[in-house]
Parts: C-alpha cells; sequence; structure tokens
C-alpha cells in the first residue's frame, strides 16, 4: 500500500489527537498544596474523596481538603472553602488542623485573608482551580494570629 504525504499528516494528526486525548481522561481529581503556616512548611495532598465544586455561568463555589502525613512530621488536615462570582468570590474560609495537637485548630476567612486565582474552569467533569492564598489565621491553645501562604493546584470533581 502507498501512503502520500498527505496521508502520513493525516495519520500523524489522527494519532496526535488521540494521545492528547487520553493525556486527558488520564487526568483524575486531586491536586497539591504548598506553602507555609508561620515558619513551618507545608506540602499537601488534596483528597478526592473530600472535594469538590461547582460552576453555573460566572460563579463558582469549590471545597477541597489536603492531609500531610509524611515521614515524621505531624498529619496536618487543611480546608479551603470558596463560593461567589467569578474571578472574585466573596466568600472564603481557610481551616488548619493539626492531628496531634487538640485544640490546634486555626481559621481565616475573607477579613484576613486574600485569594487571588489563576484558574476556575470545567473540563469534561472535572474542575481546574488553582491559586494562591495568603494573609492570617487565629486560633490554636492560645488563641494567637500566624501568617499563612498556601498555593494550590486542584483538579475537583464537578458536581451540580
Amino acid at each position: 500500500m502507498f501512503i502520500n504525504a498527505s496521508m502520513r499528516r493525516a495519520i500523524g494528526i489522527c494519532a496526535l489527537s488521540c494521545l492528547l486525548a487520553t493525556a486527558a481522561i488520564a487526568e483524575e481529581p486531586g491536586g497539591q498544596v504548598i506553602g507555609s503556616f508561620g515558619e513551618q512548611p507545608l506540602e499537601l495532598s488534596i483528597s478526592p474523596d473530600l472535594s469538590a465544586a461547582t460552576i453555573i455561568g460566572s460563579y463558582g463555589d469549590a471545597f477541597f481538603s489536603g492531609v500531610q502525613t509524611e515521614g515524621d512530621q505531624e498529619t496536618v488536615f487543611i480546608s479551603l472553602m470558596l463560593s461567589g462570582e467569578l474571578p472574585d468570590p466573596e466568600e472564603l474560609t481557610l481551616e488548619i488542623a493539626f492531628a496531634r495537637d487538640m485544640g490546634a485548630n486555626w481559621r481565616g476567612d475573607r477579613d484576613g485573608l486574600t485569594l487571588e486565582l489563576t484558574d476556575f474552569s470545567a473540563t469534561d467533569g472535572l474542575v481546574s482551580l488553582s491559586g494562591t492564598v495568603t494573609g492570617n489565621v487565629s486560633g490554636g491553645p492560645d488563641s494567637e494570629t500566624r501568617p499563612v501562604t498556601l498555593s494550590f493546584d486542584a483538579r475537583l470533581e464537578q458536581v451540580n
């Protein structure tokens, strides 16, 4: 069988399209949160089972939780919730809890935190959410305030 240049090009485009489609299908919910809480560095994996998002027109609603349990470091739980008109949702809540220290729970909201979204988009049942949260959270056993900076890159299941 003779394959000319036009046919080779068409076959190549088809093969590339199939590879790109496979890569898109391979994406699954999850992601990463990296940053710091006071002087403590944080690197957490986002739990797909405890995360979801909705986009309706220009309105977005998202919630994700991350857990750090590596090595001898203390287990840390982080939850971030945002809701409102995009790209600057009105509601923002960040919660940080430490497993070893009961009462070492920290919370911040729109009053003390700034959110910068770089992506909040939906494709094929997944919502891509990335950005940075900076500011202060309050709590802990001594009701103190600590600085927090978190960058996140998440793929969340889209729910209606």
